[in-house]
Order: structure tokens, then C-alpha cells, then sequence
């Protein structure tokens, strides 16, 4: 079985794209949450995420777009996280708002006897929370898994591709369909395949994308802090979302 994991999709339908056909043939698709906010395409992007029959939670730019509330993005991100909600809103449909309304915060579910849980931040706070990084240590993960029964944690957040063993658990974070941080511009995914999970990067059109987000009726600063994100794989002083 071959289940496509992936997080931090935001809006971006070229990188979505991309990724689906990379890691085709599979059989499931789980999604750590941030469907939306900061990319040009959140209708589209939402439209084929339930096409696909994708399994997701809720991240906090979903959680701040559904509710208009605060996504409480990193200092560097504040502005630009708020200009784009606000966007994002007036372009969704009511379904869309109710589909991101009714996404859990944490799931869990089985596949292959192989039992996975999802969350967007980390397991005791699934939203706001971006400790779980490459360089967290085991005290650390101990305090954020203590309570995960699972083979599997899926996790995003914090757009920093992550594969690591902790005692009986793998704990893996794809990185960032649509918009790394990692100084990677490529889409990041991973892959699930019968039991062996690889972090894996792909092209995608990049240009479209950008010419796209010129088009946003936002601050020109805010464009180029969009568009650098894309080209780059990061903005200055910006290490998370």
C-alpha cells in the first residue's frame, strides 16, 4: 500500500499538482493540515483535496481563514498571514468554509495495520505549536508524545521536512507542499510505501504561481514577500510558519 503524506498545501495547485503526480500510484492521501492562506488558489486547492478524498486536520491558517480569527503566524509572517485570511475568506464558497469548519484538530486512523496520528502543530497543541523541529530534542519529544498511540505521527507546521524514530514511534513532517522554508523551493512530500517512508522533492511551476500572486489586490511589500517565499524556499528572518 502507498499512502502520500503531505501538510502545508497553502493554496498553491501548481505544487499540489506536482506532487500528485510524482508520488502516483496511491492508494491514500493524509494531510497535516494548512490547506490554505498565503497561496493565490484556495478554492481550487480545497476542490481537489475532497476530490482526491484526502484525509486531513485542521491547521491554524485553516482555523484562521474558517473562523477569522487570529492565525498567530510568526512575527516576520503576522501581516502578510492576516492581509491573506482575509482574502482567502472572500474567495471560498460557503462549502468550502464549512469543510474547513468541520476539520478535527487531531485524528487518528489505520491503514495497513499501520495506525497513523495527525496533527498540525504538535500533539498537545495541534495548532500554535512549533517545537517539533529537526534539532528537537528526546526530552522533547518525550513531553510532546507522551500521550500518542500511534505508529505513525504525521505533523506540519512548521515547513521543515523531519523523519525521525522516537522509541516504537516515526514521527515524520513532509515539509511543505506549497510554500518550504527550508531553502528548498521544490514541493515537499513523503511517501508511505508498505511500511517505509521516504521525504521526497519535486519541480513544479513556479512561475505560474508567482504571476499569479502578482495579481493579488494586496500591498506590493507583502506580493514580494509572497513571491520571494516561492522562488527561494524562504523569507528573511522567517525560519517557521
Amino acid at each position: 500500500m502507498r499512502i502520500l503524506l503531505i501538510s502545508d498545501v497553502h493554496a498553491n495547485s501548481w505544487a499540489l499538482h506536482a506532487v500528485e503526480q510524482d508520488a502516483s500510484p496511491v492508494d491514500q492521501i493524509l494531510c497535516a493540515g494548512d490547506t490554505v492562506n498565503y497561496g493565490p488558489r484556495p478554492g481550487a486547492v480545497l476542490d481537489r483535496l475532497r476530490r482526491l478524498g484526502v484525509v486531513t486536520v485542521r491547521g491554524n491558517h485553516d482555523n484562521a481563514v474558517a473562523f477569522a480569527v487570529d492565525p498567530k503566524a510568526s512575527p516576520a509572517k503576522q501581516a502578510l498571514a492576516l492581509a491573506m485570511r482575509d482574502w482567502t475568506r472572500r474567495q471560498l464558497e460557503a462549502t468550502d468554509l464549512g469543510w474547513l469548519l468541520s476539520l478535527e484538530r487531531r485524528l487518528t486512523c489505520h491503514y495497513a495495520a499501520c495506525r497513523f496520528m495527525l496533527v498540525h502543530g504538535t500533539p498537545i497543541d495541534p495548532l500554535y505549536d512549533y517545537r517539533l523541529t529537526p534539532n528537537a530534542t528526546e526530552e522533547l519529544l518525550d513531553e510532546l508524545t507522551r500521550d500518542v498511540n500511534a505508529d505513525v505521527l504525521l505533523v506540519g507546521h512548521t515547513h521543515l521536512p523531519l523523519l525521525r524514530k522516537h522509541r516504537d514511534l516515526r514521527i515524520v513532517n513532509p515539509g511543505s507542499v506549497g510554500q518550504p522554508l527550508d531553502g528548498d523551493p521544490r514541493a515537499a512530500y513523503a511517501l508511505w510505501d508498505d511500511g517505509e517512508i521516504t521525504l521526497r522533492r519535486v519541480e513544479y511551476d513556479r512561475t505560474a504561481a508567482i504571476d499569479a500572486l502578482a495579481r493579488l489586490p494586496l500591498d506590493h511589500k507583502l506580493i514580494v514577500d509572497l513571491q520571494n517565499t516561492l522562488s527561494r524556499g524562504s523569507i528573511a528572518s522567517i525560519t517557521i510558519n
